[in-house]
């Protein structure tokens, strides 16, 4: 193989990768509607909050974030959310370990941390944000449930 040829392989190789990068860091942190998603049963996922089991659902929405030990990205996550559900009383975020929790990740489809699932008051999934989630989606997810619930 030419030198010419060794350096056009790895030119292309480059660029494959810098365009693959470009797509993931895009759609990373976007949401993405969930259509017929079930309803979350909350005796299964055993979460805890504030050291009490979680029993109900937010009063308009609720947000659970599958987190693991060495995310970076999931305190973040955790942090814009726990702020929003301390300035809205609609809100509640959980926010579950899975790292000895494959069971969760596995039923729910979890392939990265965080990965966070958007409920309606009545526990319907609604969407899922890969990846920590934008400002402007998660204020997005909640002007999409609020719209739905005045169509109800």
């Amino acid at each position: 193989m030419t030198l010419e040829a060794k350096i056009a392989i790895v030119i292309g190789l480059a660029v494959v990768a810098a365009i693959a990068g470009a797509v993931w860091r895009n759609r990373t942190g976007s949401s993405k509607s969930v259509r017929d998603g079930g309803i979350v049963n909350l005796k299964e996922l055993a979460a805890l909050k504030n050291g009490n089991l979680v029993t109900k659902f937010g009063r308009k929405t609720t947000f659970i974030q599958f987190s693991s030990e060495y995310c970076t990205q999931c305190r973040q996550t955790a942090r814009l959310l726990g702020e929003l559900e301390k300035n809205d009383d609609g809100i509640l975020h959980v926010e579950i370990d899975i790292t000895n929790r494959l069971e969760l990740a596995k039923k729910f489809n979890v392939l990265q941390t965080p990965t966070t699932l958007v409920l309606d008051s009545k526990g319907r999934i609604k969407s899922r944000i890969g990846g920590a989630p934008k400002v402007n989606v998660i204020q997005d997810e909640l002007n999409e449930i609020q719209k739905a619930s005045f169509e109800i």
